[in-house]
């Protein structure tokens, strides 16, 4: 590991805070939901320091600290979580922290920094690469040695993603991502049987076109069809960041190669992906237009608007919020875009993981709660969340939260991560522009977007 530098400190605090997880316009529980437009018109709020929420069980010269993003309802099930933990464990004392995402990724490296780090952090399997290749967290093999958890009774792929040279740097809390959620009601509006979707790209344009109508009822292709005047869309533009890694892949597409050297968001499958999703907003008009940052559809979904929604795992609360929307939604594996039918889905994760510097004196104590905490997971499924231990995922419990049961299936059966490379960010940061430029206006070049999308992530990758 290098020795963190002050320099790269700042540089950190300004790209984590914009790959963080937005401010949400949907359900607070969204852990990575849209920003808030209504929030954005309010300087008062805008201009406002976030609080962290501190929460402290028992009392001693040195607590165990936690800090962590969950801030939403999400984080309300943590709370109770460690009020559970502190009730078996009432020799432990602890403080955690809820802090919004991005004042955490200002806190945590700055702290590391300063030598004083909190004993434990949350974050995402996605930025374990990054954090670990500037020295902001320890290794955590011997945490599975330790307790016997075997890393085998986790997602492989997941356990790969947060792996550096065969070191595995943290512990998987849950898994959560991209999960179909079809509208029973608008499917069934349009004479179409809700449990018979389409399987492929071609066949989904055909069933698009039998549902998406304009106020006037007409389908997109009938003349006099009103693209400007849509009363209900067959799928919506959602967060690029979950939807965009989704459609590559099906496509046989992506942003690099597997060994990480070669950049390949301009490859003839990345380019008929992105061309894909071009098609469905400006060609077929059973998509809405493209619009810039994280494009959320709760409330047309809740209004009926929407037949299939693609949306993260914690829309599980939104449902939970909304019995009615939830009494005509079924959610579903991620519909294929690819013209084979080829499947894929981006998943994530909430890690546990030590800061470089931690107190060694309470790390028994830590990884006591860390084990504590996922073998009781399905407690956690109550925020939408998948539980990371696979024999957790398998309790009747959560299997019987239907969302949850299915989002397990759907990841252990088709899901990836993203890019696990130390400028994750960078490349995160260069992709998400150029798909921004290739879907900006129906007259956009998709490929010229993604030659010029591609040479910066080339360029991020060619470095030593």
């Amino acid at each position: 590991m290098r020795k963190l530098s002050f320099g790269f400190t700042l540089l950190l605090v300004l790209v984590l805070l914009v790959s963080a997880c937005a401010p949400s316009g949907a359900p607070a529980e969204e852990a990575a939901a849209p920003a808030d437009d209504a929030a954005a018109a309010a300087p008062a709020a805008a201009d406002a320091e976030p609080t962290p929420v501190v929460n402290a069980f028992g009392q001693c010269n040195e607590p165990v600290r936690v800090w962590h993003g969950l801030t939403g309802s999400d984080g309300a099930v943590f709370a109770e979580m460690l009020q559970m933990f502190s009730e078996d464990n009432p020799d432990v004392c602890f403080e955690s922290q809820g802090i919004p995402w991005d004042l955490f990724f200002q806190k945590y490296p700055t702290a590391v920094a300063a030598g004083t780090p909190p004993d434990l952090v949350i974050f995402h399997a996605a930025e374990v690469q990054q954090m670990a290749a500037e020295g902001l967290m320890q290794p955590m093999d011997d945490f599975y040695e330790v307790t016997g958890i075997g890393k085998d009774q986790f997602n492989d792929v997941l356990i790969d993603a947060i792996s550096v040279e065969g070191t595995t740097m943290a512990v998987p809390f849950d898994n959560h991502g991209w999960l179909l959620w079809a509208n029973t009601k608008v499917i069934e509006d349009a004479g179409l049987d809700p449990t018979d979707l389409p399987q492929d790209g071609t066949e989904f344009i055909e069933w698009a076109q039998q549902i998406t109508t304009d106020v006037n009822g007409l389908h997109p292709n009938e003349e006099g069809f009103d693209p400007d005047n849509v009363a209900v869309w067959a799928t919506w533009w959602t967060w690029p960041r979950f939807t965009v890694p989704t459609v590559l892949w099906q496509f046989g597409g992506g942003v690099v190669s597997e060994d990480l050297t070669t950049a390949t968001l301009n490859s003839e499958e990345s380019i008929a992906a992105i061309q894909y999703i071009q098609d469905l907003m400006c060609t077929y008009h059973v998509m809405n237009l493209y619009q810039p940052g994280t494009p959320y559809g709760g409330e047309a979904y809740q209004n009926n608007q929407i037949a299939l929604w693609w949306e993260g795992t914690w829309t599980g609360g939104y449902m939970r919020d909304r019995p009615d929307v939830a009494a005509v939604t079924e959610p579903n594996f991620i519909n294929s875009y690819a013209p084979d039918g080829n499947q894929a889905v981006k998943f994530d994760s909430h890690i546990f993981s030590i800061p470089t510097g931690a107190n060694e004196a309470n790390r028994e104590a830590t990884y006591a709660m860390i084990q504590y905490l996922i073998e009781n997971g399905a407690y956690w499924a109550n925020s939408g969340q998948v539980p990371a231990l696979k024999s957790v995922q398998e309790l009747p419990e959560v299997q019987s939260i239907a969302s949850v049961a299915k989002a397990a299936e759907e990841f252990n059966a088709i899901g990836r991560t993203d890019t696990a490379h130390k400028a994750f960010i960078e490349i995160q940061t260069a992709w998400e522009t150029a798909i921004g430029n290739a879907l900006a206006t129906c007259d956009a070049d998709v490929t010229q977007a993604l030659n010029n999308g591609n040479e910066a992530v080339q360029a991020i990758l060619d470095r030593p």
